[in-house]
């Protein structure tokens, strides 16, 4: 198992940048994402359990003026998939306009992972939780900064796509670091949130962001898998 660069919820697009908006517009100079799928040795045949951990990245050259995504779209590989499975929808109303804790205490059982943000370059950081939101939704709950903002950002999930598209182009903050994991916990009596085969030995995965600026970045990666015997 290696780490890949693979712009994915996970989904997730908080997974892209809150950003600054100025009088000039700076450019985003890249966005990279190492990924790690856990087990990576699999069923060829039968989906199993794991969890999906990413650390992503966005280069700037200007935090002060650089606008964030305004929609990311990832395409999964047709060998993972997230099985919602028994985990109780968090109603949205539950959970928008909190911060990290009172997100939680709000809908606990709804928590499918969590991770870290890292704003301007490490200058500030925050906190961010995933909750499920149904079968075909995920939230994303990010805290920037202590007690500064809350923003929670509406994943959907057709098929093998996963879109996020109600990211806002806020003023202030830039996000240069999303470190996440998708924990590897039951939804049924042999399902899990995350779940992943090695049919082909490889996971795959594209997605593409476009940021307010017009600004379009794609990315597709690969990570190698072992088949069990």
């Amino acid at each position: 198992m290696r780490n890949r660069k693979y712009l994915t919820g996970a989904l997730l697009g908080v997974i892209g940048a809150l950003a600054f908006t100025g009088v000039a517009s700076a450019k985003v100079l890249g966005q990279t994402e190492s990924a790690t799928v856990s087990p990576s040795k699999q069923s060829k045949t039968t989906f199993g359990g794991a969890t999906l951990h990413n650390i992503i990245s966005t280069s700037i050259d200007n935090p002060a003026t650089t606008q964030s995504p305004r929609q990311t779209v990832f395409t999964l590989d047709p060998n993972v998939k997230y099985v919602n499975g028994n985990i109780p929808a968090c109603p949205l109303s539950s959970i928008q306009g909190k911060f990290d804790a009172q997100a939680r205490a709000a809908c606990p059982q709804s928590i499918v992972g969590q991770g870290s943000v890292e704003v301007n370059n490490g200058a500030v950081k925050g906190l961010v939780t995933f909750f499920s939101g149904g079968p075909t939704t995920v939230y994303v709950q990010s805290d920037i900064g202590p007690g500064a903002t809350s923003l929670t950002i509406i994943g959907t999930l057709s098929g093998n796509t996963q879109t996020f598209s109600n990211i806002p182009n806020t003023p202030g903050l830039i996000l240069t670091k999303f470190d996440t994991t998708f924990n590897k916990r039951k939804t049924g009596k042999k399902s899990f949130y995350f779940m992943a085969r090695c049919k082909k030995g490889k996971w795959s995965t594209t997605e593409t962001t476009t940021f307010y600026s017009g600004e379009v970045f794609s990315a597709s990666s690969s990570e190698k898998c072992k088949a069990k015997k």
